[in-house]
């Protein structure tokens, strides 16, 4: 059960001396993190954070790291983030955190069409991805090379396939996508590695702040848009990666395809898990939905994870070489093939 929710909102009043709270919210879910909404008498909103594991320590010192190195970047990213306001510490020692908390909801993929929402997140996602690595790396945060990340795929794969419960046409799709190293050809970039239904915040259709960097890093820009390749409508991805590659001209032509796999894998990864517990009904669930991502795949409603021509791929290697004039003429056309691509499988691919 972790600490009282009182002692919660003890150590966030003894974290922020002077601000009165009027109402507070138990939160429950992250096992590590012991974790209370506050809200105060102008209503606005607070988290209190306070490792509950080994692992939750670990978590919340990568949080305020986090935090840290982007606090000068905000007005970069054009969206909301936490801000630190106090830290204490509990009888034991342990150190509790007061964050601001971010407004908005948490959103429905599956109720967000093209236009608004679709250019937000694209906007939201690309001034993550344009930001200056060097700040990431100064900080000692994890980076990630292209080798690194097909190797790590290439392990999630096999721990998969050891569940034995993953239909073989699955994993062969997955595993002639690692083989096929055309796919892997990016340029890392800072990416905030964890975006899903409980870190990105909307207001409307308007992604209006991001929550939870402590997965702040440099690796494949194709891990941010996994979540919304799983879930968005086709035409919602399709109209994101249209804003996205406006917004980021030296976007490889491949990323569309390593989100798709990715977030394929993270239904198998998410099975392994449930039978590393041995949570049965957990189980099942997964099982499910390993089901109908084969179902997908036997229909032919699973898009292609094959690699884009390989001269294109040359053509993005080679970019920064080029004049300003010949990329934006080179991305330009590249957006053009794309879509006439898209449409000419639109009635038979979903993303």
């Amino acid at each position: 059960m972790g600490r009282p929710s009182l002692i919660l909102a003890a150590l966030a009043a003894d974290a922020a001396p002077g601000r009165t709270f009027r109402s507070y919210r138990r939160v429950e879910t992250n096992p590590d993190l012991d974790q209370l909404q506050l809200w105060d008498q102008e209503d606005h909103s607070y988290q209190l954070l306070i490792p509950a594991t080994g692992a939750g320590e670990a978590e919340l010192a990568g949080e305020l790291q986090a935090i840290d190195v982007i606090s000068d970047f905000v007005q970069d990213l054009e969206i909301d983030s936490p801000e630190i306001l106090g830290q204490t510490k509990d009888p034991d020692g342990t150190t509790a955190v007061l964050l601001t908390l971010i407004g908005g909801q948490t959103p429905d993929l599956a109720r967000f069409t093209p236009g608004e929402f679709s250019k937000s997140f694209a906007q939201a996602v690309a001034s993550i991805h344009k930001l200056n690595p060097d700040i990431i790396r100064e900080a000692g945060l994890p980076e990630y090379d292209a080798d690194s990340v097909l190797k790590s795929k290439v392990a999630e794969i096999d721990r998969i396939a050891q569940t034995g419960r993953v239909p073989a046409q699955l994993l062969s799709r997955w595993e002639a996508a690692t083989e096929d190293l055309g796919l892997f050809r990016f340029h890392p970039t800072v990416v905030h590695g964890g975006l899903n239904q409980d870190t990105v915040m909307v207001t409307g259709q308007k992604i209006t702040g991001i929550a939870s960097w402590s997965t702040l890093q440099i690796s494949d820009p194709a891990e941010d848009l996994r979540w919304l390749t799983g879930g968005a409508l086709r035409t919602t991805l399709e109209d994101t990666l249209i804003h996205y590659r406006a917004l980021r001209e030296n976007a490889d032509e491949n990323i569309g395809q390593r989100a798709q796999l990715y977030s394929e894998l993270e239904l198998g990864s998410w099975l392994a898990h449930c039978v590393e517990i041995q949570d049965e009904k957990a189980i099942a669930q997964a099982e499910d939905m390993i089901s109908e991502l084969r179902d997908q795949l036997e229909s032919g409603n699973l898009r292609s994870l094959r690699a884009a021509s390989f001269a294109g791929i040359n053509t993005v290697a080679t970019a920064h070489q080029k004049p300003a004039a010949s990329m934006e003429a080179a991305e330009t056309a590249e957006i053009s093939q794309v879509a006439e691509a898209e449409d000419t499988k639109a009635d038979e691919e979903l993303f």
